[in-house]
């Protein structure tokens, strides 16, 4: 897989916070009606998977972004 792209959502987000944003999207994205068997819960990130790739979310150094890569 490649990475496509990346994008910083929110900056200065403590690990309390970045748990919040996180499992806010996977309440988001079960609500479009993502299975379960395609989100993945880590530490630190959230990953949905896809046919073509996946879209990761991720807290790091005070940071929220988003990756998507591509296969």
């Amino acid at each position: 897989m490649t990475r496509d792209t990346v994008q910083m959502l929110q900056g200065n987000v403590d690990a309390v916070r970045g748990m919040e944003l996180l499992l806010q999207q996977k309440r988001d994205l079960e609500a479009s009606g993502y299975q379960d068997n395609q989100i993945y819960f880590l530490p630190g990130m959230l990953v949905l998977k896809l046919e073509d790739g996946e879209v990761r979310w991720m807290v790091f150094n005070g940071e929220f972004k988003i990756e998507i890569w591509k296969n």
